[in-house]
């Protein structure tokens, strides 16, 4: 077999890895809902997991400017953003004491932060091919 000749398995996961990309954003969806941010963020992960088995290291599939090195860096910022309003807290407070200022704000900013993370990784989706698609073709147009 020689060094460049393309390997191709005899069965494909595709479906496999579709149904559990769709679960894992209807968990995501689910998980936001109900404010369970630390549900919600693991979930975020798995969805990286999934969708970064397509990007190769040093080829240019998001731009011609960005290697996977890059986008790692880029999608690995939104768990920096998360330390610094200090770990997601998803528990109520104990007995009638009520979330404090300094909670509120925290929990309010990793909200942001979760959303812009799961837009990160829906548009990354798309990017690949592997969500919304976009006919290009004019002859294939629906009038």
């Amino acid at each position: 077999m020689e060094d460049n000749e393309e390997l191709l398995s005899k069965y494909s996961t595709g479906v496999s890895i579709n149904i559990r990309v769709d679960q894992l954003w209807k968990d995501t969806h689910t998980h936001s809902r109900n404010g369970k941010y630390n549900d919600w963020n693991l979930d975020l992960d798995c969805i990286w997991s999934e969708l970064a088995r397509d990007l190769k290291e040093k080829e240019d599939i998001i731009n011609k400017l960005k290697s996977f090195q890059e986008i790692e860096e880029e999608f690995n910022k939104f768990d920096e953003d998360i330390l610094e309003n200090g770990r997601i807290n998803d528990k109520e407070p104990e007995g009638f004491r009520q979330m404090t200022e300094s909670e509120i704000k925290a929990r309010n900013e990793h909200y942001k932060i979760l959303r812009k993370k799961q837009l990160f990784l829906a548009r990354l989706e798309n990017k690949l091919g592997k969500g919304t698609t976009w006919n290009t073709n004019e002859d294939d147009e629906v009038n």
